[in-house]
């Protein structure tokens, strides 16, 4: 062979350089999202979710980032402090459902004492981003049984239910 096509040969078979790998973006950590997420950085929503993003609660459902933004907006307006502890991630490729126990202290719920409610969510990534979002939790126990009078009925109605 000749030097030149040698030193073709050996370029075609040369890994290529960094910046043109094709890397796959990495799925953002779902648990630095919920926990890193308050009312003075709501930017970080932009970051985690695809512009057409799919999210589901007990209260509705909203597409796209910049409704889900502003739902959060709405939401963290008279928070106090929140956090969340993970128990358990399940993570299939893009698929991840993570479960949790949120600590809240919010203004109008319980005279901004703490209140703890476990859910789950799970959450699809595409490109990096969060393209779909369902939040599992109790609806009673989140809200209603913290507001007086409609409280005291909740409660009631799930200990008849439960059989005591």
């Amino acid at each position: 062979m000749r030097r030149s096509a040698v030193l073709v040969l050996l370029f075609l078979a040369a890994p290529a350089r960094a910046e043109e790998v094709d890397v796959p973006k990495r799925n953002p950590s779902i648990q630095e999202f919920f926990n890193g997420t308050t009312k003075e950085t709501m930017s970080r929503v932009d970051d985690f979710y695809a512009a057409d993003a799919l999210f589901r609660d007990p209260v509705g459902e909203l597409r796209g980032a910049a409704a889900i933004k502003a739902y959060y907006a709405r939401l963290y307006e008279n928070v106090l402090s929140i956090r969340f502890d993970f128990e358990s991630e399940i993570v299939q490729g893009d698929e991840h459902v993570v479960t949790w126990v949120m600590r809240l202290r919010h203004k109008a719920i319980e005279g901004g004492k703490e209140i703890s409610l476990p859910g789950a969510s799970h959450v699809r990534f595409a490109n990096g981003k969060a393209v779909y979002h369902r939040d599992y939790f109790d609806m009673g126990a989140f809200v209603y049984e913290h507001v007086p009078v409609l409280g005291a009925g909740v409660r009631y109605v799930k200990k008849k239910v439960a059989g005591h």
